[in-house]
């Protein structure tokens, strides 16, 4: 386990990388989830070098460890996270390879933006995991519930006092810089999700990535449905994919949800069984 400091274009990116004992058999980047900290993937970056893989982490400018300057003073958007922040790690992997294939495994948000990185037709497979469009009125019941009072007042009321939007006192999403937090209203907010903001540039990008896609449903996931999952994939038209489901029957727990697949009680379930299998290159 190394701690790797990566700059692009001025902005401090922290990245870990696990390095197996063996030579790797592929070299693995896990992209997070909106607001969560790479540190919450190590359980399983740490078991995936154990059974071979070069795995690198790393946290999106403003966010975890990857913040070089008081958050307020954080000048970053989402769609820079991925031109910019993925396209460096992605680089480093890249850098970091012999022959093994480049494998990407993307929870939530990291699924969405990968193809706006230019050096995504590197990746030769892409495994995500709860990764679906963010449209509030086509989502889960709970968040069509309560994301009107995310949308409409918490982030347009405390992000201006707080010059940064407070997740972690709210207890929402969890702590972020404005300009991230401003635009990720604005897709919630719209019916094609970030799909009604790119230019034709930004759309031609997810027409030619045409690596193999793995996509994982969790069927008691709390913020997205299956229908989101197959929209983004729908994105990425020219892409071969499929389609899981994994449901708690396949687990000795009760609940699986849009985070739990990443703690270290799924290991022997939905890790050795579903996931490892998915990473593996046909």
């Amino acid at each position: 386990m190394q701690s790797i400091e990566l700059t692009a274009d001025q902005r401090y990116l922290h990245c870990v990388r696990f390095e197996p004992q063996q030579p790797p058999c592929a070299t693995l980047v896990i992209a997070a989830a909106l607001g969560v900290k790479q540190r919450f993937y190590q359980p399983l970056a740490k078991w995936l070098c154990e059974q071979g893989y070069r795995v690198i982490t790393f946290d999106y400018y403003g966010i975890g460890q990857s913040l070089d300057k008081p958050i307020q003073r954080i000048d970053t958007d989402i769609i820079q996270w991925a031109e910019q922040d993925i396209n460096r790690v992605l680089a480093y992997a890249i850098d970091c390879q012999d022959d093994e294939p480049l494998l990407y495994l993307a929870h939530s948000l990291g699924g969405q933006i990968v193809a706006l990185a230019d050096n995504a037709a590197a990746i030769d497979k892409m495994v995500t995991v709860a990764s679906g469009t963010g449209y509030w009125r086509n989502a889960s019941q709970q968040v069509r519930r309560t994301s009107w009072l995310l949308w409409y007042f918490a982030v347009p009321i405390s992000t201006p006092i707080a010059g940064y939007f407070p997740g972690k006192k709210l207890r929402m999403v969890g702590d972020m810089p404005a300009n991230a937090m401003r635009q990720w209203s604005r897709w919630c907010r719209s019916k094609d999700y970030l799909f009604d903001h790119l230019d034709a540039q930004q759309q031609q990008r997810y027409a030619a990535f045409d690596r193999p896609i793995t996509a994982f449903h969790i069927s008691d996931d709390e913020l997205l449905k299956r229908d989101n999952i197959e929209n983004l994939l729908a994105h990425y038209p020219n892409a071969p994919s499929t389609l899981n489901d994994l449901t708690p029957s396949m687990t000795p727990h009760e609940g699986i949800g849009h985070f739990n697949l990443f703690r270290s009680e799924f290991k022997h379930s939905l890790w050795q069984n579903h996931l490892l299998p998915a990473l593996r290159l046909d």
